[in-house]
């Protein structure tokens, strides 16, 4: 995808105005906490921090302190549900005609397994209670990388619903929403139960290396200072980092010879380089077996069983990092602490079967007939009321009255103002004036 940034916002466009969307009282309502397991893929191996006892995340530059390191694990990021993770390393990571100075693209290494506990903006839930597209309890999916928002275009344009995060460009102020939706077809992989999550943090028109404190504060994002739960108004998540494995490891590179040394391949790169062939969609043709079968949903689906036995007989030898990991609970376990989908989804509370959590991501599924596992609320029980949405924030006007700027401008990834206190219950969109038009520089990847 490509990762450009927002180029100058031309002087004058945008003149300084701040509105407020409904206020607190219109939405008393908050959304109950769940947590979920998912799954991360990443170039880099998690770092434990024996002080913290956490697994935090080290960059070139800005991870000096533990808070610095837990942040940068989780600053505006795609994940995957734990049985879905390997659909990403399928479809975008393994095939040669991909392949980048014999590394996987974008040097696909990791799966990081997590455990997030998430509180939506009650915004968010207005905002996306009827639309089938999501899942129950998530708002939009939103292309996210580099920590940043994927822009649309070679502008740097980002989407509406990037900019609701916060509410730039005098776009409604939504919050700083987690958004989810399932994934399947796909001419590489077919994958069941495989649904993908974005988790917008500060400066999520940035890429991580060009972020800094004042866009940060102006552009607040979802995650939790280390240490605070989630409550909607003043972040949406936190996480815990339960351990990972190494892809290299998995497919089975590592446990192959090297045909001029002798040895075992140290990784992907090593194994490139003695000219094998992790797979070939063109050909269809690979030097390893775990692959096979791309398009075979069974195959896919013991991939993933593969991937978790790996890690559990690595957390079991207890060997370096793995002495600090641990186990992946069970979805019958993570039900139990999670409340019925009814009392977050509107969906879920009028589904007429009612609806389940499933796997260990606990997605909401609505129910097509009645089943033990289905639950709908009984009349005693409190579901989420009508809502009222965020609002769009007028857009400022000439003396005659004519709009002077556009809402989403070609190009523009805004530096719209930080949202007010209690985000999820208002919203507040703080734009530039001429005088203060940010410039930032456009880079391809």
């Amino acid at each position: 995808m490509v990762r450009i940034l927002a180029a100058a916002l031309a002087a004058g466009v945008v003149a300084g105005q701040t509105t407020t969307a409904p206020s607190a009282a219109a939405n008393k309502w908050t959304m109950t906490t769940i947590n979920s397991v998912q799954a991360r893929v990443v170039s880099d191996a998690a770092t434990w921090d024996a002080t913290n006892k956490k697994f935090g995340l080290v960059l070139k530059q800005n991870t000096n302190t533990f808070e610095e390191k837990y942040r940068a694990a989780m600053d505006t990021v795609n994940t995957a549900s734990v049985e879905g993770a390997l659909f990403y390393v399928q479809t975008e990571g393994i095939n040669k005609a991909d392949s980048v100075n014999c590394m996987r693209k974008t040097n696909m290494s990791y799966v990081w397994f997590l455990s997030v506990t998430i509180v939506q903006p009650t915004f968010a839930i207005a905002e996306y209670a009827d639309n089938s597209g999501v899942v129950p309890e998530y708002g939009k999916f939103l292309a996210m990388d580099n920590g940043m928002c994927t822009p649309l275009d070679a502008k740097g344009t980002l989407s509406p619903e990037c900019m609701t995060i916060s509410g730039l460009n005098y776009n409604k102020n939504v919050g700083p929403f987690v958004g989810g939706e399932s994934r399947k077809a796909h001419q590489y992989a077919a994958y069941a139960d495989n649904y993908w999550f974005s988790y917008p943090n500060s400066c999520y028109t940035r890429k991580f290396e060009q972020k800094d404190d004042a866009c940060r504060k102006k552009q607040p994002g979802g995650l939790c200072p280390l240490g605070t739960k989630p409550d909607g108004v003043t972040c949406t998540y936190s996480f815990d980092i339960l351990g990972y494995i190494r892809i290299d490891d998995l497919v089975g590179i590592t446990s192959m010879k090297n045909s001029q040394t002798g040895q075992n391949y140290r990784d992907r790169v090593d194994f490139c380089k003695d000219s094998k062939v992790e797979y070939d969609f063109a050909t269809k043709t690979s030097d390893l077996t775990f692959w096979d079968k791309p398009l075979d949903e069974e195959a896919n689906t013991n991939r993933t069983t593969e991937m978790l036995k790996l890690y559990n007989s690595l957390i079991k030898e207890g060997k370096g990092d793995y002495a600090h990991m641990k186990p992946l609970p069970s979805a019958e376990e993570l039900a139990k602490t999670n409340p019925p989908c009814w009392k977050n989804s509107p969906v879920c509370a009028k589904a007429p079967n009612g609806c389940r959590r499933k796997l260990t991501a606990q997605i909401c599924e609505v129910c097509s007939s009645p089943a033990a596992d289905c639950k709908k609320p009984t009349a005693s029980d409190v579901v989420p009321p009508a809502l009222t949405k965020a609002v769009e924030p007028p857009l400022p006007t000439d003396a005659a009255g004519k709009t002077t700027v556009p809402r989403n401008p070609t190009g523009a990834g805004g530096a719209g103002g930080a949202a007010t206190p209690g985000a999820a219950s208002s919203a507040s969109s703080v734009a530039l004036t001429a005088s203060a038009a940010v410039v930032m520089a456009a880079l391809l990847r």
